[in-house]
């Protein structure tokens, strides 16, 4: 689950929500600036839609964090039980597209690296990991080997399209550039390796409430992301405890044009 705070409300969104969001921004990426095989343009774009997959169930019903006083995220969930249900996301992805697998194996090795976390059973899953991806790279140089650069821009194309969705969870619409998460302030990190943007990171900053600019801009055109989420009143969650103020929430639908700052126009 990702969570923020806004005027006495946890405002929660589905990790499989945002990962399906990252895959429509992958779709309306600027084709030129990624070296993705077109063959397997489809692969990677069901692969970034698919790569939080494995909080599908998790996420039914939020847990709550007894020391912290507030929902379990993505960021504090238990790490055994977060690995299992990792494992069991990239299973599914590797079934569905190899590549695709071997592409969300490395972004999860990515996270867990700068996550700081340690310990024998994170271990042991990198080190299945590594075996994974080893594998799926011998079976592909069978097949269909992988381009030099490929996987590297690919790489970065999820980075990218998992920071912006995440940037619009963690963001109250229209909030000033003061307020900005932290992980963003400096830009997208890894973005400064697309061709495009001159070796500048991706920067957001919002024009309104249902408008965020972004600059250098990443898309063919202005896109329109459509996400869910829920607003679920701390005073509920006080009275009838997480799951049951989460699930008597409604979802509201979120729409927010992305378009680039007016002097790119």
């Amino acid at each position: 689950m990702i969570c923020r705070e806004h005027d006495g409300n946890l405002v929660m969104m589905k990790q499989h929500e945002h990962g399906e969001l990252a895959g429509r921004f992958a779709a309306e990426f600027r084709e030129e600036a990624t070296r993705t095989v077109q063959d397997r343009r489809a692969e990677v774009l069901r692969a970034i839609a698919n790569h939080d997959r494995g909080w599908i169930d998790l996420d039914e019903t939020p847990f709550w964090n007894d020391a912290e006083g507030a929902p379990y995220t993505f960021l504090d969930f238990p790490l055994v039980p977060k690995l299992v249900f990792y494992r069991r996301g990239l299973d599914e992805i590797e079934a569905d597209t190899a590549y695709g697998g071997l592409l969300c194996s490395l972004h999860y090795e990515r996270l867990i690296e700068t996550s700081g976390e340690d310990g024998p059973a994170l271990r042991e899953f990198l080190a299945e990991e590594e075996a994974r991806r080893a594998r799926i790279r011998r079976e592909l140089e069978h097949s269909r080997p992988i381009a030099e650069g490929e996987l590297y821009h690919d790489e970065r194309l999820l980075q990218f399209c998992d920071d912006l969705s995440l940037f619009l969870a963690l963001s109250e619409p229209g909030s000033p550039k003061s307020e900005e998460h932290p992980w963003f302030k400096d830009g997208f990190s890894g973005s400064e390796d697309f061709g495009f943007t001159s070796g500048r990171a991706i920067t957001a900053e919002w024009k309104d409430a249902s408008a965020l600019m972004l600059e250098p801009f990443p898309f063919t055109e202005p896109v329109e992301a459509v996400f869910k989420q829920r607003s679920v009143p701390k005073a509920q969650i006080q009275a009838k405890g997480i799951a049951r103020a989460f699930h008597e929430t409604p979802e509201e639908e979120c729409r927010i044009r992305i378009i680039p700052r007016p002097e790119e126009v």
